[in-house]
């Protein structure tokens, strides 16, 4: 088994699992795991772990994405993108100005309560709501809390604005589409969406999946790569306590000096380099002491 991060650009017109599995029969490995899904007609940034590298899922810090979106006014399907069924149109954005999109989509800034889409990946009592709506059954979702923390107007050419926002991890493009709609009393749906961010993962350094079909796992990124932790090195003698997951203590390190807050991770190398494992600060027993969580050797 090997260890690596794929940044991958995901295509419209596939989903995430699709992307998965594919990636599973080309580098011919069964451990892979992404670290945020997307819609299946959506484009953009999938962080993909593979290996080992599965592992690192949970210190990932993701509370970011970015996006680029289009939407049109005047027209509403049952999954709020091209992708569904025409339940509803109307003229009303006839009757708007540029200004007044402006204004409306600028005052969705800021931490706010929103109702996740039917046709989305969330469980309910047992199933996903997107089987659910496939069945004709829709359910009460509970609001929840999600921050809009940039939101950038790139066009407005009615029926179609086209803006940038940078969003809480958990925030639905598609129910943001629909409440803008709302809020200037017309009907809308999703035409276009590409995520420009995930977490650590950017477009700038987002790999095509005809990329990996070239060049293979010598494109992957290392398994620590995406994380933001401190790093320590461990002197060459305590090599196999690391390995075996045993715990640390200071005088391991070859550091003179450690600054981690309590319970804090950090990512453990080699002398000669090697990542080694993701530890964690902490005390036990009146002693303070690094534990290895998580061993990539």
């Amino acid at each position: 088994m090997f260890s690596g991060v794929a940044n991958l650009l995901k295509p419209p017109g596939i989903s995430s699992f699709a992307i998965i599995k594919k990636l599973r029969w080309l580098l011919e490995e069964k451990k892979v795991g992404h670290t945020g899904t997307l819609d299946p007609a959506a484009a953009g940034v999938l962080g993909v772990c593979l290996g080992k590298a599965t592992k690192i899922i949970p210190y990932l810090v993701d509370d970011q994405k970015e996006y680029i979106c289009e939407m049109k006014l005047g027209l509403a399907t049952d999954t709020i993108d091209l992708e569904g069924e025409v339940v509803a149109s109307d003229k009303n954005w006839t009757d708007l100005t540029p200004a007044d999109v402006i204004e409306v989509i600028t005052g969705f800034k800021g931490k706010q309560m929103q109702i996740p889409p039917m046709y989305s990946a969330i469980h309910h009592e047992g199933k996903r709501l997107y089987q659910l709506a496939r069945q004709g059954i829709e359910v009460e979702r509970p609001a929840r809390e999600v921050e809009i923390y940039q939101l950038e107007i790139i066009k407005v050419d009615l029926p179609l604005i086209r803006f940038r926002a940078a969003v809480s991890r958990g925030t639905y493009l598609r129910s943001l589409v629909r409440d803008i709609a709302d809020r200037l009393g017309s009907a809308g749906v999703m035409t276009f969406l590409l995520r420009t961010r995930s977490g650590p993962f950017t477009i700038s350094n987002s790999v095509t999946i005809e990329e990996i079909e070239e060049k293979g796992s010598d494109i992957l990124l290392p398994p620590q790569a995406p994380l933001t932790l401190p790093s320590l090195t461990l002197s060459n003698e305590c090599y196999d306590r690391a390995a075996n997951g045993n715990y640390l203590i200071a005088s391991n390190f070859i550091e003179t000096k450690i600054d981690l807050q309590l319970n804090s991770y950090f990512l453990l190398f080699s002398e000669t380099g090697n990542f080694l494992a993701i530890g964690q600060y902490q005390i036990k027993d009146d002693y303070e002491i690094y534990q290895p969580l998580k061993v990539f050797i």
